[in-house]
């Protein structure tokens, strides 16, 4: 950091992000090419210009590194989950959800419902992957059997799973933040549902208005479906102890990484013991996905997918993030930026925006929804003691913003996890995933709305500033 802070001005270590940025947006707009690229230049160009200003290529080449191996627990995440569709889809675990679905479920309140669904088991296991992987699955399922919009679905089921993210006391993001902002879990609850509770709110009226007005396509298709699932695979409640395990580890705190592996093991010897596959069949499946082959063409594409293979370009993708974020941390490049950026900040509801533009950018930058709480959280503490503001609000910011925002980035890894266990490409159900819109909205409305109470205040006296106490 010393060494650029002689060498660099600030619009040297702003140039990869603009690089970045505007080769990212071309080609979402102009030219679409796989997101690695656009990063990857980003990651070249932070690369020449630390070495220009005196970096070696050794020190450069280990920060990279170092940045693609902070993704590891990432990556095995996302190949577990694509392991863990293939061997559900070719053991007979995901044909025997979506019929139980299909039998209980109406689909003129499936999208409302799937967002409920997805709040109250994310908050119950605080973590969305585990949420997706297992209830959206079988939700997914069932919206395809009856002709739903898929992107509609998946985008309900995202923001519901985002809930226990940002809220549930079990969620790992929940805690990173509180160590990250030096806060208490018992004191941010509060805090935390006082942005959340109106936006869970709104989020299930829209879902619940667009929801009960869209119309299956095949308002028949559920009864054929039951039909053809029942005579071309295998149904059985023993198919239901994957999804169960996973849900029962993930609740009793075990890693997610862990209990997506016991859930492939289980899929694997059911599949051997209950549908009578040899075992090269479910482990096939694990490796290059699952293709369903029956005579009902539209059975077909609802038993068919995941895989480790089909996802080689989200992992490049990743380690590519890794690397470029890895390059920009270790040589100081992102604390002068966002240092430059806090610097003139004298009023607090602009340090609100400006928290949530940071940690959102990093969202993006950084393809990680961890750093997106860490790096921030880490380097604002001091900008809000200098303006007299508590930890709790910087906390609860971060957790409006970029642990919300995260998804709505396709080459974030939270958009792309989602995605995988899902089977929605992320740029089809990001329109769709209001709560991590609606969330910051309100926060921003909350926050103006505090400041307004508060104006008297003296900023910088560590008095009270938007409504909430310096350390309480």
């Amino acid at each position: 950091m010393s060494t650029l802070s002689q060498r660099l001005r600030l619009f040297e270590a702003v140039i990869p992000l603009l690089t970045a940025a505007v080769l990212l947006l071309g080609s979402v707009i102009l030219y679409p090419v796989k997101f690695y690229w656009p990063l990857g230049i980003g990651a070249l160009v932070a690369v020449l210009i630390a070495y220009r200003a005196g970096f070696s290529a050794r020190a450069l080449s280990q920060a990279a590194w170092d940045g693609m191996k902070a993704t590891f627990i990432a990556l095995s995440i996302l190949l577990l989950v694509g392991a863990l569709i293939g061997v559900w889809m070719a053991a007979g675990t995901v044909p025997t959800l979506v019929y139980y679905g299909l039998l209980f479920a109406s689909p003129r309140f499936l999208v409302p419902v799937a967002f409920l669904l997805a709040v109250a088991v994310s908050m119950m296991l605080g973590t969305s992957v585990g949420t997706l992987s297992t209830l959206g699955v079988a939700i997914m399922g069932v919206a395809q059997g009856v002709g739903l919009p898929l992107p509609l679905v998946a985008g309900a089921l995202v923001s519901g799973a985002l809930v226990g993210d940002r809220t549930s006391p079990l969620s790992g993001s929940l805690n990173l933040n509180v160590a990250m902002t030096g806060t208490s879990l018992r004191n941010m609850m509060s805090r935390l549902w006082q942005t959340g509770a109106p936006a869970v709110a709104i989020t299930l009226l829209l879902y619940g208005l667009v929801g009960v007005g869209t119309t299956p396509s095949d308002t028949g298709a559920d009864g054929a479906l039951l039909q053809s699932l029942a005579s071309s695979v295998v149904i059985s409640p023993w198919m239901l102890l994957p999804p169960l395990l996973v849900l029962g580890l993930s609740f009793f705190r075990v890693k997610v990484k862990w209990a997506l592996g016991v859930g492939v093991v289980a899929g694997i010897l059911l599949a051997v013991l209950v549908g009578g596959q040899e075992i090269r069949q479910p482990v096939l499946a694990a490796l290059y996905g699952h293709v369903a082959d029956t005579a009902d063409p539209s059975l077909n594409r609802i038993l068919s997918g995941g895989g480790l293979f089909p996802m080689v370009h989200q992992i490049i993708l990743i380690l590519v993030a890794g690397a470029f974020s890895g390059v920009m941390e270790a040589t100081g490049m992102m604390a002068m930026v966002l240092e430059g950026l806090v610097r003139g900040v004298t009023k607090p509801l602009t340090m609100v925006l400006a928290t949530m533009g940071i940690s959102t950018a990093v969202a993006g930058i950084a393809s990680n929804q961890a750093l997106a709480i860490i790096i921030p959280g880490r380097m604002l503490r001091g900008s809000y003691e200098r303006l007299g503001l508590s930890p709790e609000l910087l906390s609860r910011t971060l957790a409006d913003s970029g642990t919300l925002t995260a998804v709505l980035i396709p080459w974030n890894v939270m958009s792309m996890l989602s995605a995988a266990a899902l089977g929605v490409p992320s740029v089809q159900f990001i329109p769709y995933t209001w709560l991590a819109m609606v969330l910051p909205a309100i926060s921003i409305w909350t926050a103006y709305r505090e400041e307004r109470r508060s104006a008297p205040a003296v900023v910088g006296s560590g008095s009270s500033v938007l409504g909430l106490e310096k350390g309480d």
